[in-house]
């Protein structure tokens, strides 16, 4: 059984959401707990996979958070008193350098922590791109690495290829498979069946991947 908050409120509804990792449920003051308890199971799976997603998708949360990942791997974060705020951040180290704990140094190790992760994402994402531009012969007029809300990558009429920042948190293997689904999207703007069977002659197991990505 899935633990879960519960919060009775004066609504109609059953309302169930997952934040922080934490799954919370929102319902009428008089609905049964048994009832809530079947509630909750029947969306077990959907549950679920909002909790991988958001363990997958790391946040960095100053102070609270230990560590954070970086390409798939578990980058411990180590905290140090310093006269200035700074960030050292690569694939395999993290040091965030903090002095006087107050509002604006926090804002100020988020915003280094933010610039930070960009310059990896385009760093380590852009290079993808390019090689499978290189590989297939497609190439985008320009590479953009942003964060988006829904879509892990993006190709545009005008050939401008987005790829999501988010995913400097994810497994190499799991980065290849987007770039290589946008690049061959300048061959193929829609899925029919020739764009999947273009990105399997050059990536046999992109299945498995798409499947990890969606976990």
């Amino acid at each position: 059984m899935i633990e879960y908050e519960l919060v009775r409120k004066r609504i109609k509804n059953v309302y169930i959401g997952v934040k922080d990792s934490k799954v919370f449920v929102k319902a009428p003051i008089r609905l049964s707990k048994s009832k809530i308890d079947e509630l909750v199971s029947q969306k077990e799976k959907w549950i679920n996979n909002k909790l991988n997603k958001q363990k997958n998708m790391i946040k960095f949360d100053l102070i609270t958070k230990k560590y954070i990942y970086i390409l798939g791997k578990k980058v411990n974060i180590e905290y140090k008193d310093s006269k200035k705020v700074d960030i050292i951040l690569t694939v395999d180290r993290c040091v965030v350098y903090l002095p006087e704990l107050n509002e604006n140094n926090l804002k100020k190790v988020k915003l280094k922590m933010e610039k930070r992760l960009k310059e990896l994402s385009y760093e380590y994402i852009v290079p993808v791109v390019e090689k499978y531009a290189l590989f297939t012969g497609l190439f985008p007029n320009d590479i953009v690495v942003r964060k988006f809300k829904s879509i892990w990558g993006n190709c545009s009429s005008k050939k401008v290829i987005k790829i999501n920042q988010k995913l400097i948190h994810y497994d190499i293997r799991l980065i290849e498979y987007v770039c290589l689904h946008e690049v061959t999207h300048l061959k193929y703007m829609n899925h029919q069946k020739s764009f999947w069977s273009y990105i399997k002659n050059i990536m046999p197991d992109y299945k498995e991947r798409e499947k990890a990505l969606k976990q």
